[in-house]
């Protein structure tokens, strides 16, 4: 007797994949990568030390965002986005302790104005890497006091912008500075100490929450709503080579825990939003030089797909990354996730694909409430230079020229549809929806 084929279904689905109704789409930036003559932070000091001979890793004029930022914030209205994200440069607005620069504060206040102009939801960031060098001089981060400096420049800054800011950021990454700092010794001040490292750390988080609690008091004494306090934290999706084993899982547990979750923890009180930056998915295997010694594995042993810095893309990372914050049950907001490569049909790729999984988040009950892509501008990317290229905008380095790639059109679609269209999704794949007539899973790749 004849086996009978499987029935097919053929049911395809073309539905937009609709995101919240006040959902915020934007870009990011950071103030000493895109402005340009930072001259009173540690950074610009140790590029001149250390790269005195190599001017493409000196930030120099930068991307000269300082003079053109009326331009660039023409460009985030431009392609749809109703928020943006940028940062504050400490040492620009306090140049010496306790010595407040005034028009620079008014510049970052007429900033902040452009972007209102434009309806846009505004999030500052106070702390992105960058730190002032009256303090560095007295130890930076690992000086006792320096959550009291650092309380006194935000509430500064609180006070300057009355009803500007929709959203603070105390600081960016808080975990990569203590590491690239204080614990390999890769950026200033290259100084490795466990010690050193377990200080900075302490005194950043006492340096929130007094951040968080000054605030709060100072708006609940006058009649300003409240702005929404967080941080941005770098989360690492992790895996194991050895899926099976107990040692690999609590290993693997271990490393979200401490990478990912344990700043988190120690400020959960203290913050209204958790602010996630995603870029790295790590696998993780013991090396043949010891049972307990780790390594990550290098991914062209595997030939996948990387961005220009050999950053693996991975877009099914940020949906574990996202879902591992559910149970702090509060608004999650994507604050960097980008690529760095030169063609620019991969960024559309990855930014479709990366989107996609955060809509899934969303379904699985990630209260996810924006998105912003790292970056708007190409931009000076730290100990590596000018040449990754980050942003949805390119930018001529020579005249200074602003060229919109491909890829921020296409978000531009995104951002002012609320949604992914069904013509973008071909890129990516369309996944797998339910047919609620008789909820058989119905394939709908294309």
């Amino acid at each position: 007797m004849k086996k009978k084929a499987p029935e097919l279904i053929s049911n395809h689905h073309h539905d937009t994949l609709l995101f919240p109704s006040q959902f915020l789409w934007g870009a990011a930036t950071s103030a000493h990568q895109i402005e340009g003559d930072n001259k009173h932070n540690d950074w610009w000091e140790w590029e001149k030390k250390k790269f005195r001979k190599d001017k493409n890793k000196q930030s120099g004029r930068a991307a000269g965002h300082y003079t053109r930022y009326k331009t660039d914030i023409k460009l985030v209205a431009d392609f749809g986005h109703n928020a943006h994200r940028f940062s504050i440069e400490w040492s620009r607005v306090e140049p010496e302790c306790g010595t407040w620069d005034e028009l620079a504060i008014r510049h970052y206040k007429q900033v902040l104005q452009e972007l209102k102009k434009y309806n846009i939801t505004t999030m500052v960031t106070l702390h992105h890497f960058t730190t002032p060098l009256w303090l560095t001089k007295r130890g930076g981060w690992v000086n006792r006091r320096s959550p009291y400096y650092f309380e006194r420049y935000a509430m500064k800054m609180h006070e300057a912008f009355d009803g500007l800011v929709d959203f603070w950021i105390t600081i960016n990454e808080p975990m990569i500075y203590v590491s690239n700092s204080f614990m390999q010794g890769m950026w200033p001040p290259q100084k490795k100490s466990v010690f050193k490292a377990r200080r900075v750390l302490i005194n950043m988080v006492k340096a929130h929450k007094r951040v968080w609690r000054s605030m709060t008091n100072r708006c609940h004494r006058g009649d300003q709503p409240c702005p929404k306090i967080g941080i941005a934290q770098n989360i690492f999706d992790f895996h194991s080579y050895n899926l099976y084993t107990i040692t690999d899982y609590l290993i693997i547990r271990f490393l979200h825990w401490a990478v990912n979750i344990r700043f988190l923890k120690k400020i959960k009180r203290h913050m209204n939003f958790i602010g996630v930056n995603y870029y790295f998915h790590t696998r993780i295997r013991r090396s043949k030089k010891g049972f307990f010694k780790l390594e990550t594995i290098d991914i062209r042993e595997e030939d996948r797909e990387a961005s220009d810095m050999n950053w693996e893309v991975y877009p099914q990372g940020i949906f574990e990354a996202l879902l591992a914050l559910r149970h702090f049950k509060m608004p999650v907001y994507v604050t960097e996730n980008g690529i760095a490569t030169t063609n620019d049909h991969k960024r559309i790729r990855f930014l479709i694909g990366h989107l996609k999984e955060v809509y899934h988040a969303i379904q699985a009950g990630v209260d996810v409430q924006g998105y912003f892509y790292w970056s708007l501008l190409d931009n000076f990317e730290w100990d590596k230079g000018f040449w990754p290229r980050f942003g949805l905008v390119e930018v001529d380095y020579r005249t200074l020229k602003r060229t919109p790639r491909q890829s921020a059109l296409v978000y531009k679609k995104i951002c002012t549809e609320n949604g992914i269209a069904h013509e973008l999704l071909r890129f990516v794949g369309h996944g797998v929806r339910w047919n609620e007539d008789d909820r058989r899973a119905t394939c709908v790749y294309e």
